[in-house]
């Protein structure tokens, strides 16, 4: 009798084991899909944290955009010779005040990620590979490229001094005022001065030098011979001014191009570096509408 009823008792456990079974086998996979309320509590969790992501990262986008336009103007002013530093160091200024913008948006991002893991496991979150310390650098790095580029204007405008200390000469030699012509291409000293200490210059700006200091000597040479009422070194002069003058051919030119590639250079890298933060956040802007498409 006894084992009749354990028999009956495990069998009566057998049937409730397979009841229960049987039971939770009819529900859906996923308990929140029996509940809309929580399907849709899920859904508006992940899509809150898409949207705290995409306002961080456009946050962040205007201050980058802020400072690349600031960035491209001192660029260009470096171009035409003009004052850059005001601008370059606006960009900096941007750039380091947006610190900031830059930890947010990485912090939304990844708190979007661990929403999705857990609700969306199907939807790719994007990610930003930088933060506020990396806008601190190149905002550093955008300081430095002022200053170089100033002392670029500088050397530019230099060239153009020695260019104008010259025609001055030769227009004096040509008026007969061979004193008047000494005084202006002594002009010159100082701005050849400032050029010969460029120890990164560009390696036409050698070459250009070397012909500009040839050109200065002859006229000072023809302007010395004529007050001296020497004929024949007058003579000797201006043929040394004809053979450099010879050598010069195209090197204003092949300067004036070397001069624009090395401007530009001045502020590259941390416009590069910009330029590229920039496009990430772009980017992570437009991947987070995938993370509110629902799952397939």
């Amino acid at each position: 009798m006894i084992g009749a009823g354990g028999g009956r008792r495990a069998l009566i456990a057998i049937l409730v084991v397979l009841a229960v079974g049987m039971g939770f086998g009819l529900r859906a996979a996923d308990p929140t899909d029996a509940d809309p309320a929580v399907a849709a509590a899920r859904t508006k969790a992940v899509a809150d944290a898409a949207d705290a992501a995409d306002a961080a990262l456009a946050r962040l986008s205007a201050v980058l955009d802020g400072a690349r336009d600031h960035a491209r103007r001192g660029t260009a002013l470096t171009m035409s010779g003009e004052a850059p530093a005001p601008e370059l160091t606006s960009a900096a200024d941007i750039l380091a005040s947006g610190a900031d913008n830059a930890d947010a948006a990485r912090r939304a991002l990844v708190a979007l990620g661990g929403f999705a893991a857990a609700i969306r496991p199907d939807a790719t979150v994007p990610v930003l590979s930088y933060g506020g310390p990396d806008l601190e650098l190149i905002a550093a790095q955008m300081r430095s490229s002022a200053d170089a580029a100033t002392l670029f204007v500088e050397r530019r405008h230099a060239t153009q001094a020695v260019v104008e200390a010259l025609a001055a000469g030769l227009a004096a030699l040509d008026r007969n005022d061979p004193a008047a012509a000494l005084d202006s291409l002594d002009a010159a000293d100082d701005p050849l001065a400032l050029l010969d200490d460029w120890n990164d210059r560009p390696p036409l700006l050698g070459y250009w030098i070397r012909i500009s200091r040839d050109l200065l000597d002859a006229a000072g040479e023809i302007a010395t011979a004529t007050l001296n009422d020497d004929p024949a070194a007058v003579k000797a002069a201006a043929n040394r001014y004809a053979r450099a003058a010879d050598a010069a051919r195209g090197a204003d030119n092949a300067l004036a191009v070397s001069l624009s590639e090395a401007g530009s250079a001045v502020s590259a890298t941390p416009l590069q570096r910009l330029a590229a933060v920039a496009g990430e956040a772009v980017e992570a802007r437009s991947a987070l509408a995938a993370v509110l498409l629902p799952a397939s």
